[in-house]
This record gives C-alpha cells, sequence and structure tokens, in this order.
C-alpha cells in the first residue's frame, strides 16, 4: 500500500500546520490555545482593582490597571510572534510531496529530499481533516486529506497505525 500527500506551503496551509503542532506540543498549547491563561488573571486583576478602587487605594488601582493592559499586550505579542514565525518558513509557495509506504515515508521539498524509516516517527496524531507526523518536540508535518493524491485517508492511518502507534 502507498499513499501520496503533495501541497504546496500556502499561507492557509502554514497556518494549519502551525496549529496541529502548537496542539501536540504541551507547552506551547498551554501558552497559545488555552483560554484561560489569559482571561484567568485578567478576571483576577480586574476585580482587583475594582476592590482597590472602592477602597480609595488609587495608587493601587493604577498598578494593577497597568498590570490589566500588559496582559491584553501579551497576548497581542504571542499572536504577532506566531504570524512571524509562519512569514519565516523559507519554503514558502513550494510544493512537498510525502509519499508513505511499508518501507517508511519520504519526503521531497524545495530544500531536500529524505527517506526515513518509520522508526524517525516520534508519535503520530490523527484528526478528522488529516494526520500530523511528529518527528521531534517541535519538527512534524501536517498530512492534511485534501492533499492525497494517491491512496485513502484510512490508507494513511492504517500505514500510522502498524507502524507509529505505541510510541510515544
Amino acid at each position: 500500500m502507498k499513499t501520496r500527500h503533495q501541497f504546496v506551503l500556502t499561507d492557509e496551509y502554514i497556518a494549519d500546520a502551525q496549529r496541529v503542532a502548537i496542539a501536540q506540543n504541551k507547552t506551547f498549547k498551554f501558552i497559545y490555545q488555552t483560554w484561560w491563561v489569559w482571561w484567568l488573571p485578567r478576571v483576577v486583576m480586574g476585580g482587583m482593582l475594582i476592590f482597590l478602587l472602592s477602597m480609595h487605594l488609587n495608587s493601587s488601582a493604577l498598578l494593577f490597571g497597568v498590570f490589566l493592559l500588559l496582559t491584553f499586550w501579551g497576548e497581542w505579542f504571542n499572536r504577532r510572534g506566531l504570524a512571524k514565525a509562519r512569514k519565516r518558513v523559507r519554503t514558502r509557495g513550494s510544493t512537498t510531496v510525502i509519499s508513505m509506504n511499508e518501507e517508511g515515508v519520504d519526503i521531497e521539498s524545495a530544500l531536500s529530499t529524505s527517506h526515513l524509516k518509520w522508526t524517525a516517527i516520534v508519535r503520530a496524531a490523527h484528526y478528522p481533516q488529516g494526520v500530523y507526523i511528529k518527528l521531534s518536540n517541535l519538527t512534524g508535518y501536517w498530512l492534511p486529506d485534501e492533499a492525497l493524491t494517491e491512496g485513502s485517508p484510512a490508507d494513511v492511518r492504517q500505514l500510522v497505525a502498524e507502524h507509529v502507534s505505541g510510541r510515544s
């Protein structure tokens, strides 16, 4: 059985791949995708701000107000950092082809061509729209089902399940 994904590294693909990669890294997920990381401190600081204003402690209230504004700036700074990372992708606009078979995974991109044995794949995550194969904690490939040119989504999931499952 052989499968083949072919996709162009467009802004949409890069953003989807970044979202999936973040979801697979616990630290990044905590920072970028957990709503309460940003909103819980805002609620607490807002409550303290109201309490301090009611107690006529204006200088302390000003300090909490500044901290509250800094949380919005921090969230904006994180989003800006993700956007800058997407713009730094050197292979933007090029076509990448990833083929999988019983022997391993072949990757052809604008900058390299490689063959990986299945043992090089650290982990895989299955999504309704595709599969994410992880090569290290920070490196992986998003393989959307819509990019399949050979094989079926079931074939991809079966190959990955046979060769990658059980390792983390």
